[in-house]
């Protein structure tokens, strides 16, 4: 007669208890209610747990949690997975120049609207005042008419030193401001300033044309176009 596993196993059991004197229906019974008794303290201890934090168990967050622990998919598989693409491993990219200005356009407004008369950069003129390397953008204005601040900072330069004529520069941990050519600035040293503030008036001050705001943007002790600053706002 052919056995099953199962079958050579029970009957193997039987002869073992059967020659140590031991009934193995009785010893199978005994184990089984050692198993339930078990589990019946199993149950008891945790009824138990769950009566002490009743309040928890009945409260929003609890069953918030529960929620997101149930809907939550685990991936066995990513979880001991050997691929390389760690965190350690990851390769993180260089934040380029033009991505810096990117991330503080949305912080810079214009501080005076008028005619744009002068872009950034190189340029030629017959008039030794106008500088070849521009680092700013001239706005055509009237003396007297008010320039506000096109950032939230602090003032830490007010002058009327070199070519700029009565300036002022503002400056935040993201970059920096120049207004020159001022007929009066408002603010000075130290002052935290708003943005869209008054901080000064056009003037011709200094190695001037005629009445304009000239104004920089620096970012990393570089200046960069506003005008593209400014576009990238809209």
């Amino acid at each position: 007669m052919n056995l099953t596993d199962e079958e050579k196993i029970q009957k193997a059991e039987e002869i073992y208890y059967r020659r140590n004197g031991i009934n193995y229906k009785e010893k199978k019974k005994e184990k089984n209610h050692a198993f339930r008794n078990f589990f019946i303290l199993f149950l008891i201890f945790f009824a138990a747990i769950g009566y002490q934090n009743r309040d928890f168990l009945m409260s929003q967050e609890f069953q918030k949690q529960l929620k997101e622990f149930l809907n939550t998919k685990i991936d066995v598989n990513k979880m001991f997975s050997t691929d390389n693409e760690t965190i350690e491993n990851k390769v993180i990219e260089p934040v380029e120049k033009e991505q810096m200005v990117d991330n503080t356009v949305s912080e810079v407004i214009m501080p005076f609207n008028g005619t744009i008369t002068s872009k950034f950069g190189a340029r030629s003129s017959n008039d030794a005042r106008v500088t070849a390397n521009h680092t700013g953008i001239d706005i055509a204005g009237n003396v007297g008419d008010k320039i506000v601040s096109a950032i939230n900072g602090k003032v830490v330069l007010v002058s009327e030193e070199g070519d700029l004529g009565k300036h002022v520069k503002i400056e935040n941990e993201k970059m920096a401001t120049v207004y020159a050519h001022c007929n009066k600035i408002y603010v000075k040293e130290g002052e935290e300033i708003k943005q869209n503030q008054e901080i000064a008036e056009i003037g011709s001050t200094g190695n001037s044309t005629g009445p304009h705001l000239h104004f920089e943007v620096i970012v990393d002790n570089k200046n960069v176009d506003p005008l593209t600053v400014l576009e990238k706002n809209k």
